[in-house]
């Protein structure tokens, strides 16, 4: 017998043990407390309940009091004494305790069982008190010896098994697997693999699993799991020996994992049972779920028609059994079967069956019957499949007659203004007694036992006279087959109502209305003249005063014919239309689209349909307004020699349109426009090929773009040269104007070609010659212009030629010739080095800002100040304040940007002669040519927002226009047309495979761009992450180039691209060459310089913060022992000559391959003999392939795609896609 739960109470008196007894309702002590606390312990976890139950009865509570009315405590034993509180608020129970789980724990329920049975059982008590002196004196007090705890009591033993103590931490290890054990105990046997990495227990989870989800999910019995931390550390060792994790050394002797294996195979085949006993289970429940068939042992359902009319539904429980009525209940029950129910029965009545289940399913009736009403017998009837389970009165098969019943009418002897109508037999027999059956869905009617086709039900037996005038109703009567009388047959006239459709377009009265879209329909007569229309639910109606006239006793019979009105009716749902009873018409609304789709609509209406509609409607019928574009040439305006202007206008049919209407119809470019008291108009423009105007146009370079947008005239200054060609189609209108162009034309051509200034110390190739003459005309004629030669053709010695001519050919020897060249910096050095060897007399120097007057010396010698771009934006007041015979903007692309700085400052200089020099006149779209003839020739091009509705990017036929419109002010020539002796230049890729961990850094880094564009599909949502993901994109290049560029960590990595370039400048080292290498990324260069230091290849670098840029260039040109060249793309990429070298290499692709077509010219350009192999460098399976698509894809605009401001802008959500799909 277990020794009591608690030690005996001292003697209490009896007054207070009666108060005790008589708790408060709050009291813990009070019925309604310990009913809420069942109720709580109910919602402890299944585990935590079983355990909490073995610790009460097993004797775990050591003791339990109440020293207040709202919370009991106690004491338990487990791993440890834990202290348990639970708290009784506002009849709730809540608990707290030592243990690790804190609440709701298995030492609260034990806590909770055991006050609940003290209670009742009267042992419930206060703490007791200190024990009294004398119980003290009389029995000594003997501490009771500390349990052991685990590690204390299993340290030893592995040391004994081992033969050694045991390490610190491994006795740590120890006491780690105590506390693991614990909190599986505390939590309903269940671990995560985050409890287990707490501890210092390593888990890896299976592939199907992650580390959010329970570890060892299915390993034990929920009933019988580890029963102590030895037995849980099998299952650790188990997943250690499966995933080839070591073993702790100190627990190898205890370890044995053979039986929780065979355990754990148990439990999978009982985990296999369990679920093929649930999905059994689950059959048998779903089996049980099915209700009865309501029609097991019936053999046979029918309707049968009986002699009164009537249809009765009758059932059969076997072959040759009586038909009989079903009851009720069964009909209840038909309501709710199911088409499987009606399997067993013939074809027909299953067809039966499914109709009647349907319609009793959907009935409210209480008590169903088994006569059919009308709703139901229509549907059977509906049914064509149910028919032959019909049954006439004489129990014959249902069937209908092949001729119906029709009405004769006859005169009636009440008098002559009314007939008898009755309903014959085909062969004329009266039909007295005819029964109507169904009148759906067509009229049925049961004489002499058959079933008869007829007329709808008549409402009684007379008709008047009358009715015949009636055309709605005399349509349905002839529709039945109505005979009439042959007296009346004779009196009949056939009168065809004419539809008309009146339409109007209704006005809103407020603000908060629309305008609506009105029609009625009407139905005429003129002879005689009356009329009806339709009106809605009413159908048609006599309109006021539009009945016929009455009918005298000799007039004829009127017959009115509502045909063609009622096709017309049905034509008006094709145009949405919905009838309103308010206003007495169909109504729709007017969106933009309402003139197509009323024309779309009113095609199709028939032939003899009158339309009667307000102007503002049949201004959709009228043809389109027309228009074309004229041109006219005149004299420029201020006397101005050679020059003339072109203006380009539209003129338009109709002359009583306004300006703004007629702006409004040219945005609408030919569709449908309201115009206000002028109803719906649209304009079409003649088209260009049958327009002489147009054409002239086109060939001058121009178009009427701007006009037909705005519908404004259009004004071009032209030189006598540009017009000269079209003189002949300005003959006619313009004969004098056309004389004058030819003899101006004539005289400018015969003007001599200017002879080389004296000061020239070059000898100009031919095509640089013509390159002077070129700049010599456009300075004679008053005109900038742009020289736009490839790179490396000798620009800038055309230029200075034409600078000695300008000097040469000055009005006055003592006025100083004011020449003004802004470059890029890095092109300065040049700039002075070419002016002093080929034209030193100009006299060039740098510019200094500290100095405020031009360098020169003496009044009469010239000046050339060079200046860079930054520079000048900088000190753009001096500049301003100058006033400069010539102004050269080398590298012409660095104002490509109209809206920037310097190019609004370059616009701004006050000169004479403007000229650009550039191999890229158009880098990214065609406004970059505006920007340029902006400053070379202002008003040439228009304003930019004409110059986008003349010239739009996406325009094939744009492009060539735009060429004839700047031929006479651009001069270009490729090399191949220029320099054919100049050697022949190679590019190739060379494509490498990125490996190892190279490749695993690349694939991780783009899984991270692909997870960023997930989900993006707008434009809106690209630009909230575009920053993240042009980042990713710049890594995912960097990790190409070297894994180094995103991490110094990753130096010692190899690189494929890397070894390949080192490989490829060992071969040409050693055949002699001399290489240009490229890259974009400075970092990059400086790891090669390193492998090149380490290989022992000459070399030398240049980046953007190199100073002696001219003494490296010198000192490559000179040394054959510096093999290699490293050069930053964007500090390099122009205004340097590098011969030398016969190869370069671009180590990493750019966007834009004029940058790259820039780079390779440093050294494929005059001087070069020998034939120059650029490589590109490309990682396989990357985007850098991408990007190279990309880069040919959008070269289609002069040879470029991007710069590397607009890379953003450029970079749209479909490229994107492509680049990291």
């Amino acid at each position: 017998m277990p020794a009591p739960r608690f030690a005996a109470f001292p003697a209490a008196d009896p007054s207070s043990m009666s108060k005790s007894r008589q708790p408060s309702i709050r009291s813990v002590r009070a019925p309604e407390a310990l009913a809420a606390l069942r109720s709580w312990l109910m919602e402890f976890p299944e585990g935590t309940r079983e355990r909490g139950e073995a610790y009460w009865e097993s004797n775990h509570v050591i003791e339990a009091w109440a020293d207040a009315d709202h919370f009991v405590q106690a004491r338990v034993a487990g791993q440890a004494l834990y202290d348990v509180t639970l708290f009784y608020t506002r009849g709730n129970w809540s608990s707290r305790c030592k243990c690790p789980v804190g609440t709701q724990c298995k030492h609260a329920y034990a806590a909770s069982r055991a006050w609940i049975a003290d209670v009742e059982s009267g042992n419930d008590r206060r703490r007791p008190a200190p024990a009294s002196p004398a119980a003290a004196t009389a029995e000594p007090f003997k501490p009771q010896p500390r349990k052991k705890t685990f590690r204390e009591l299993w340290q030893p033993v592995l040391a004994e098994k081992l033969g050694r103590p045991l390490a610190a931490e491994e006795v740590q290890l120890l006491g780690r697997l105590a506390e693991l054990f614990a909190e599986f105990t505390a939590g309903n046997q269940t671990l995560f693999p985050g409890q287990l990495e707490r501890h210092g227990f390593r888990y890896s989870p299976p592939a199907d699993r992650s580390l959010y989800d329970p570890a060892f999910a299915g390993w034990w019995d929920r009933a019988h799991p580890p029963a102590d931390p030895w037995a849980l550390w099998q299952y650790l060792a188990l997943h250690y020996e499966q995933n080839g994790f070591p073993l702790p050394e100190a627990f190898r002797p205890l370890t044995d994992t053979r039986a929780v294996r065979t355990a754990i195979s148990d439990q999978s085949v009982q985990q296999e049972l369990a679920v093929w006993r649930r999905a059994l289970a689950a059959a048998d429940e779903l089996a049980a779920s099915l209700p009865a068939n309501p029609l097991a042992g019936i053999t046979g359902l029918r309707v049968h028609i009986l002699a009164t009319g009537a249809c009765q539904l009758e059932i059969r429980a076997g072959a040759g059994k009586p038909w009989k009525s079903p009851t009720q209940r069964f009909l209840r029950e038909l309501g709710g079967s199911r088409p499987a129910d009606f399997e067993h029965l013939p074809p027909a009545e299953a067809a039966l069956g499914l109709v009647l289940a349907a319609e009793l399913g959907l009935a409210d009736a209480a008590t169903p019957r088994p006569t059919l009403d009308d709703i139901t017998l229509a549907e059977v009837l509906r049914t064509k499949s149910a028919r032959p389970a019909l049954v006439l009165p004489d129990e014959t098969p249902f069937a209908v007659q092949p001729e119906p019943l029709v009405p004769e009418a006859a005169l009636s002897a009440s008098g002559a203004d009314r007939l008898d109508v009755r309903l014959v037999t085909p062969d004329g027999r009266d039909a007295i007694g005819a029964k109507p059956i169904s009148a759906l869905p067509e009229p049925l009617y049961l004489f002499e036992g058959r079933i008869w086709k007829g007329p709808p039900p008549s409402p009684a037996a007379t008709l008047p006279v009358a009715a015949l005038n009636d055309p709605k109703l005399m349509t349905r009567l002839r529709a039945a087959g109505l005979r009439l009388p042959q007296s009346l047959e004779l009196k009949v006239r056939h009168v065809a109502l004419t539809p008309v459709l009146r339409c109007w377009l209704h006005q809103p009265a407020s603000a908060f209305e629309s305008v609506q879209f009105r029609a009625q329909l009407l139905a005429k007569s003129e002879n005689p003249p009356c009329a009806q229309h339709w009106s809605g639910l009413g159908g048609w109606q006599w309109i006021k005063g539009g009945a016929p006239p009455a009918r005298r006793t000799d007039d004829p019979v009127l017959e009115f014919d509502l045909s063609a009105a009622q096709t017309v009716s049905e034509r008006l749902a094709e145009f949405r239309v919905s009838w309103n009873n308010h206003a007495d018409a169909w109504m729709r609304g007017v969106p933009k689209t309402f003139p197509e789709d009323f024309l779309l609509w009113y095609a199709t209406l028939p032939p003899g349909l009158a339309i009667d509609a307000t102007p503002e409607l049949t201004s959709l019928l009228a043809p389109p307004l027309r228009a074309r574009v004229e041109v006219n040439a005149a004299p420029a305006e201020g006397g101005q020699r050679d020059w003339f202007d072109l203006t380009v206008a539209l003129r338009v049919a109709d002359t009583t349109l306004s300006a703004e209407e007629i702006s409004l119809l040219l945005k609408a470019r030919g569709k449908w426009v309201s115009l206000p008291g002028r109803g719906w108009r649209r304009l079409e423009v003649e088209d260009d090929a049958g327009n002489p105007a147009t054409a002239a146009l086109d060939r001058l370079g121009l178009g009427a773009a701007d006009v037909l947008a705005t519908g404004k005239a259009a004004k071009h200054r032209l030189h006598a040269l540009q017009l000269a060609t079209e003189a002949a189609s300005l003959e006619q209108r313009h004969a004098k104007l056309a004389a004058d162009l030819r003899t101006r034309a004539a005289a400018l051509a015969a003007l001599p070609a200017p002879p080389l200034p004296p000061g020239l110390q070059a000898t100009l190739r031919p095509y640089q010659l013509e390159g002077f003459h070129f700049l010599a005309h456009l300075a004679a004629q008053g005109f900038g212009g742009v020289l736009a030669d490839d790179m490396g053709l000798g620009k800038t010695v055309q230029t200075l030629a034409w600078l000695l001519h300008l000097a040469a050919t000055r009005e006055t020897e003592s006025t100083p010739l004011r020449i003004l060249v802004v470059c890029p910096k890095s092109v300065t050095h040049g700039w002075l080095t070419e002016t002093a060897r080929f034209a030193p007399s100009l006299n060039a120097v740098a510019f200094d800002p500290d100095r405020t007057v031009m360098p020169g010396g003496a009044p009469a010698g010239s000046a050339l100040l060079v200046v860079n771009y930054v520079q000048l934006r900088i000190n753009a007041a001096w500049f301003q304040q100058q006033s400069w015979d010539a102004v050269v903007l080398d590298e012409g692309q660095f104002i490509k940007n109209p809206s920037s700085q310097v190019a609004a400052v370059a616009r701004s200089l006050p000169s004479r002669h403007r000229l650009v020099l550039t191999g890229t006149p158009i880098e990214n779209r065609l406004t970059d040519l505006w920007s340029l003839f902006a400053f070379a020739q202002p008003g040439l091009l228009g304003t930019q927002t004409a110059f986008r509705r003349q010239y739009p990017d996406e325009d094939a036929a744009a492009h060539a226009r735009l060429h004839r419109r700047v031929r006479h002010f651009l001069l270009r020539r490729t090399k191949a047309q220029a320099a054919p002796d100049l050697p022949p230049r190679t590019e190739d890729e060379i494509v490498v495979e990125l490996e190892g961990e190279q490749r695993v850094l690349y694939d991780a880094e783009l899984k991270r761009a692909r997870a960023q564009l997930l989900g993006v599909s707008t434009d809106r949502a690209l630009d909230a992450v575009r920053f993240n993901i042009l980042a990713s994109l710049l890594r995912l290049r960097q990790i190409c180039c070297h894994p180094a560029l995103i991490d110094p960590v990753h130096a010692d990595l190899p690189s494929a691209k890397l070894e390949a370039l080192l490989e490829r400048l060992e071969e040409l080292r050693d055949e002699g060459h001399q290489v240009l290498v490229f890259s974009q990324f400075v970092e990059m260069l400086q790891l090669i310089r390193a492998r090149l230091v380490a290989a022992d290849i000459g070399h030398l670098m240049l980046t953007g913060a190199t100073e002696n840029r001219a003494e490296l260039v010198d000192t490559f040109q000179t040394d054959r022992s510096k093999t290699v060249f490293l050069l930053s793309l964007k500090a390099a990429g122009f205004g340097l000559n590098l011969t030398a070298a016969s190869y370069a290499i671009l180590y990493d692709p750019w966007w834009n391959p004029a940058v790259e077509a820039q780079a390779i010219d440093r050294t494929h350009r005059i001087g070069q003999t020998q034939p120059v192999v650029a490589y590109r460098l490309i990682a396989a399976e990357t985007v850098e392939q991408k990007i190279r698509a990309l880069q040919q894809e959008k070269a289609a605009l002069a040879n470029a795609v991007v710069q590397e401001e607009s890379l953003a802008s450029i970079l749209d959500l479909d490229s994107l896609r492509r680049i990291l799909g």
